[in-house]
Order: C-alpha cells, then structure tokens, then sequence
C-alpha cells in the first residue's frame, strides 16, 4: 500500500509561517489524531493535505504521485469542516450541498447519506446559513463519513454538538471505518472523548510537528514522576523528560521512555511516585514548552 508522505512542508502567509518544515508519513486504514491548540497550524495542515492551499516549500505525495500534480489524488480526499466559505454553496439548502458533495466524490453513498441524515434528525430543507453552529457541523460529518473517500479529514468535528451527538458521530464514525477501512484524520485541541478513537497521534504547535506516535506506545511511555527533586533528578538523567514542574524541593516531571523493573522498584524504594499520564495531559506539557531533550 502506499503511504501519503509530506516532505519538508512549510506554509507561509504574509510573513507568517503557519506549518514549519514538517516531514512526515501517513499510513493507510488507519485512524490519526492531529492534536494542537487553537492556532497551532491544524486547519492548515488539513488543507495541505486535501489540495485546498499548496505549501510554500515541500511537497506533499502518494507513492511517487504528488498531490498537487494530480486530480484524481485529489478527489480521494475530503476535508469535512463545519465552515463552508463559498457564500454561493452557504446560501444553498443542505440538500442541495449534499448533491453537489455526491457529485464531487466518487466513493459517494447516497444510501449512507440517507442514513446519516436521519440518525443525526438533519432537516436538509434548511439553508445552510441559518443552521446552528452544531448542525453545520453535522453537515461537515456526514459529508465526511458518506464520501467514503480513502483519504478522509475531519477538522474539529465536536463544534457545537452536545453530548448525544458527539457520541452518535463517534459510533457512526467506528462501525463505518470497520466496515470500509480508509484513512482518517481528526484535528482537536479537545482529547478526553476522542482518545479512544486513535491509533497514531501527531501533536503541532507554532506550526511544527512536536510528536508523531503509536496511541499504544504513549500509553507505555507517557509518565508523571513525582518526588524529592535531587534524587528523581538524578534516577531521569538518561530518561526523555518533556517537562518539569518545581514546588521546593519537591518536582514534577512528564517523561517519555521506558523504564526497567529495577528502575520501578529504585521509585518504590525512595518514595517517588510513577504514574501514568493521560494524552491531553502530555499535550498541554508539551504544548506549553515540553520538549524531548531532556533539557528545561
């Protein structure tokens, strides 16, 4: 299989770099998360990669095929957004822009559209412009999900859906991934629901790609060590520890790394407590200066 492979991407707008330099490659039939904060380059990075915007410098490819080159690499991408920007398609009624999304992608599935838009109670008579925030959102997703496209990008899904559903898009988006494997990326500053759902995550911030890893191995190596700072300093000398956190003598610190059964014991023995920490948790420490050096 093919991979999508960016190779040292950068967009600049005005005097703004958005994304900076970021190499990459992106696995087919697999679910990601791109995780960053409000204005870290998600929005960007996903119109790199649906051929809406071109980079300033890199390239973007599918095997030896670049994207910007090819129309047919382009249509096995969709990027769903809860924000349509043409006015002409916003002032259009849902059912209409649903009709032009059928014809714009060609793995399109009237009849899971079908499905979709009575699961999520869509009335597509409505003007896309008077919708709720939280219904453009259901348009972006079922979009998104009935395109069947192989390529398929989901920018901040969540805006303004409650609870129910939130939860009805993540069901939906599962069982159909399940049955008509494809590649799925979804952007987030927001992680506690989405956690599940990934099985690679990237995390960006100012525009460069700080991690590019297996949710499994952050699981297993994402850690909070806590304890007496001088002797916890020294158990992490060799250890990747993407930030500490100082109160007196005692300290904080998220690490990234393993650790031996000697080593755990060496914790226990000196009263250091070593827990697991969870992926929002890992992003807001790397996001607010963590970094895998192990230097402050």
């Amino acid at each position: 299989m093919s991979k999508w492979v960016l190779e040292g991407v950068t967009k600049v707008f005005d005097k703004t770099i958005a994304i900076n330099n970021i190499s990459l490659e992106i696995e087919e039939n697999r679910i990601y998360g791109l995780l960053g904060r409000n204005g870290a380059g998600k929005t960007t990075l996903l119109k790199l990669l649906a051929n809406q915007i071109q980079p300033t410098e890199g390239v973007i490819r599918k095997g030896n095929e670049e994207l910007n080159n090819s129309n047919i690499l382009t249509q096995e991408v969709c990027l769903a957004r809860e924000t349509i920007n043409m006015l002409s398609i916003r002032s259009s009624s849902v059912k209409e822009i649903l009709d032009i999304a059928s014809r714009v992608y060609p793995y399109w599935d009237d009849e899971y559209c079908e499905e979709l838009i009575n699961r999520f109670s869509l009335d597509i008579r409505q003007k896309h412009i008077r919708l709720s925030r939280g219904m453009q959102t259901m348009v972006g997703i079922i979009i998104g999900l009935a395109s069947r496209a192989p390529f398929t990008l989901f920018d901040e899904p969540y805006v303004g859906l409650d609870p129910v559903a939130r939860e009805t898009f993540y069901e939906s988006l599962l069982v159909d991934y399940e049955e008509n494997k494809r590649t799925i990326i979804i952007s987030s500053h927001l992680m506690s629901e989405l956690e599940n759902l990934f099985e690679r995550v990237l995390i960006i911030d100012k525009g460069s790609l700080l991690l590019n890893e297996e949710m499994e191995t952050i699981r297993e190596k994402a850690r909070v060590i806590s304890g007496d700072r001088e002797r916890v300093e020294d158990l992490l000398k060799d250890k990747k520890v993407i930030y500490r956190q100082y109160i007196g003598r005692l300290a904080n610190y998220t690490v990234f790394d393993n650790f031996t059964e000697d080593e755990l014991s060496d914790f226990k023995r000196l009263n250091i407590n070593y827990s697991p920490i969870n992926l929002q948790k890992l992003f807001v420490n790397l996001s607010r200066g963590g970094n895998f050096n192990g230097k402050e």
